[in-house]
């Protein structure tokens, strides 16, 4: 279906926000949504149940996802029937997968400790088993993208960028023997944790299998605006997948986020306290703004939702499903 058709019939539902129930008819009656950007949502964000996940985005029109949790288990830690029915369930839904999710490196950088009070995910001497289940589930699930992370924060995590580029390369090499690339997440509550961190370390890690899941919310709590300002530092050609959310802040945090308290201290007392996600639309991430940037720079990469927001009087799956008929609706506004 054509991008000017779907916004005539886009507008044809009226000037305000769209009901939960109505794209979903959009769709089944006038074809698929535009498919220059290869939008999905992570599964879980939607339901633990993938079916029900998958029939939902499918009612929106998405032929795309992203795999982390399913029922209620991660991934990685799946049953072999578990892995099998997803499989059947994406020949069924006719979808393609962006991403395997992973845990990898969610750990301490051995003898480091962290400044945030979290607990591994695996151990370190667990992380290559991990790898090699994570690419196990790549090979099973039709893609080549892992997502992974640069170990907890630590107090000065610059001075441990040489090390942890190490292990990075390590888990890269790995993987290339199998065909698998490596997507470095900036995350919060790990070393690398905006664009100028990620920037650093795809410059230490110049494996050709290694690159970046941008995700563009998650530098405000590192006092960073993602766009424009982290996106400007990031070699555009190593963004291999992107993560969309909304963030809003308030004042307190804006005047963290100029004073650099987080990267300048490293530790949870400067922590951007003050943002939170919030429905797509209704914070200050230029979402628009980002992704006509991305086409402008010949982005051809996959990218997901990833709301993580909840509130008072909405369910998870509520919010999901109003900050995705937002995205879509900023979706058809950037290819305008």
């Amino acid at each position: 279906m054509r991008r000017r058709t779907f916004l005539k019939n886009l507008g044809a539902l009226g000037g305000g926000g769209l009901a939960t129930c109505d794209l979903p008819r959009l769709v089944a009656s006038t074809g698929s949504l535009p498919d220059r950007f290869r939008l999905g949502v992570i599964s879980d964000e939607l339901s633990q149940d993938f079916e029900e996940a998958l029939r939902i985005m499918k009612g929106y029109g998405l032929n795309w996802v992203e795999i982390r949790t399913v029922w209620k288990t991660y991934n990685t830690e799946a049953s072999t029937e578990q892995v099998q029915r997803i499989r059947t369930l994406l020949e069924q839904y006719n979808f393609k997968v962006s991403v395997i999710d992973t845990a990898l490196y969610k750990c301490d950088l051995p003898g480091a400790g962290n400044v945030m009070g979290e607990k591994d995910a695996y151990p370190y001497a667990g992380q290559m088993d991990l790898l090699k289940r994570a690419m196990d589930r790549a090979h099973t699930f039709g893609t080549e993208k892992l997502r992974v992370f640069s170990f907890w924060r630590v107090a000065d995590p610059e001075a441990q960028f040489p090390r942890i580029a190490g292990e990075l390369a390590k888990a890269a090499d790995v993987a290339r023997s199998s065909g698998i690339r490596l997507l470095l997440e900036d995350e919060g509550s790990c070393n690398v944790g905006c664009a100028r961190e990620l920037t650093k370390m795809l410059s230490l890690v110049p494996n050709a299998n290694f690159g970046a899941n941008w995700d563009v919310g998650n530098g405000y709590w590192h006092g960073e605006v993602s766009f424009p300002d982290g996106y400007a530092l990031l070699n555009k050609k190593r963004i291999w997948h992107v993560h969309l959310k909304d963030v809003r802040c308030g004042d307190s945090a804006a005047k963290q986020r100029k004073a650099e308290a987080w990267r300048l201290k490293g530790g949870p007392e400067s922590q951007t306290s003050n943002c939170h996600t919030t429905l797509v639309g209704e914070g200050e991430v230029d979402l628009l703004g980002q992704l006509r940037a991305l086409l402008r720079d010949g982005y051809q990469g996959t990218m997901s939702l990833e709301p993580e927001y909840e509130a008072p009087g909405i369910n998870h799956q509520e919010a999901t499903r109003r900050s995705l008929e937002k995205l879509l609706k900023i979706v058809t506004t950037a290819e305008s």
